[in-house]
């Protein structure tokens, strides 16, 4: 029994720790954006709902029944959808995603159509035809269509990718800006300030220009609300990544400590044996 408790345990610490991994790769910078906007949803995250919503953006219709007619503003859109192809595309090829065995009987179809598309598109830069057969063909979406049953089962399995699910956040966030405006306009709510720290230590501060033609009452305010969301920002970044590092160290002195004690060795006071 006691064996048996500790192979659980290890197991759970195993699934911890391969977490931990997934979450270094996003916690390599700090982003801090600053954004006026009119108004704030306090809907929830829901990852079903944000792709549902991200998805229809493909559909023939999606701009006529929004009445979004501005070609820009459309393109603002459509740049949404292919963001979110592009992160299921690398999230099908990446080596250290391990894929249910269902996305893995459509992976080699869609990373060969995907491809393909893009190959096409290159050879034929501003000469596209929407109803060339080809184009027509390639230009499908990868995406699972969440409108089918196989489709709905894909999105399931793909959810179960933390790095996907964190794009997916990401880009339905960039969809609540564009959908913030009224869309007769052609603008957007506009990020005044971002400031990206690096772990290198590097740190690259961009300004909107716009800031500097907004009276100087508003735009010190905005500042002021930007540093002071860096410096508070950095503070907890930093204690994250003290964790991190505090969590490897314990990791090492945990795997030192189970292999004596699987050899029989028996650690003493004073780090003596």
């Amino acid at each position: 029994m006691p064996n048996e408790t500790q192979d659980k345990a290890e197991k759970l610490l195993d699934r911890f720790v391969k977490s931990i991994g997934e979450l270094l790769n996003d916690i390599t910078a700090l982003e801090v954006n600053t954004m006026v906007v009119e108004k704030i949803t306090a809907a929830k995250f829901s990852p079903w709902e944000a792709y549902q919503a991200i998805y229809s953006i493909s559909d023939k219709d999606y701009f006529k029944v929004k009445e979004i007619e501005d070609k820009e503003q459309q393109k603002r859109y459509r740049d949404l959808f292919e963001k979110l192809e592009k992160e299921y595309f690398y999230t099908l090829i990446d080596p250290n995603v391990k894929l249910p065995n269902l996305l893995s009987k459509v992976r080699d179809e869609k990373v060969k159509r995907y491809g393909e598309r893009i190959e096409w598109l290159k050879q034929h830069q501003g000469q596209i035809v929407e109803s060339d057969p080809d184009y027509i063909e390639l230009a499908r979406p990868i995406l699972p269509d969440p409108t089918e049953v196989n489709g709905w089962m894909e999105i399931r399995e793909i959810f179960k990718a933390n790095e996907f699910l964190l794009s997916l956040r990401k880009i339905i966030e960039l969809k609540a800006a564009l959908d913030s405006d009224k869309v007769s306009e052609n603008k957007i709510d506009i990020i005044y300030a971002q400031t990206v720290m690096q772990l290198d230590g590097d740190i690259i501060t961009r300004y909107h220009k716009q800031l500097f033609q907004e009276d100087e009452d508003v735009k010190d305010l905005i500042m002021k609300i930007h540093n002071e969301g860096v410096i508070a920002g950095g503070q907890q970044w930093h204690k994250l990544l003290d964790f991190m590092v505090n969590f490897v160290q314990n990791m090492v002195n945990w795997g030192k400590s189970s292999q004596r004690s699987s050899n029989g060795i028996a650690p003493s006071e004073n780090g003596q044996k």
